[in-house]
């Protein structure tokens, strides 16, 4: 007997979660890579607010040198700052589209799943109509030659 279309279609259904599967571990890779993009950000950041907390002191005494190699440095980080908020926002367009993906991918698997439900019922529901037809077939029989 043939396979019914709900056994043949698991086949597919295994081919949508390892695609699934597939896409998780994409996004989970984009999701780490976007955190420590925020991380190195957040790092840079607290590395210009401790030195200008340090070097902004006007109390001590500063030569001409010293300010314009003060300057340079901080020209310096606000540049690799700004790299890296552009380094963050495209790692998060990334993560937002890859995590598209998987949804796309998910929601295929759901549907899968959804639709073998649907015909496992309407199969089993056509097997019970066969059955309850070949019953009523043997009961009239039955009736039609009794075994006495």
């Amino acid at each position: 007997m043939a396979k019914q279309r709900s056994e043949r279609l698991k086949v597919v259904l295994k081919v949508a979660e390892y695609h699934e599967r597939e896409a998780a571990g994409y996004l989970a890779q984009y999701q780490q890579q976007l955190s420590a993009e925020r991380l190195q950000l957040s790092q840079l950041d607290e590395y210009r607010t401790s030195y200008l907390r340090e070097y902004g002191d006007i109390t001590a005494v500063h030569t001409a040198a010293d300010m314009t190699r003060y300057s340079d440095f901080i020209q310096r980080l606000v540049g690799a700052m700004d790299e890296q908020v552009r380094k963050v926002e495209s790692a998060r367009e990334q993560c937002e589209k890859v995590q598209q993906y998987w949804q796309v991918r998910r929601h295929k698997r759901k549907s899968l799943e959804s639709l073998i439900d649907r015909l496992k019922a309407s199969e089993s529901a056509e097997l019970d109509r066969k059955l309850q037809k070949e019953l009523d077939e043997l009961a009239s029989l039955n009736r039609q030659n009794p075994p006495y």
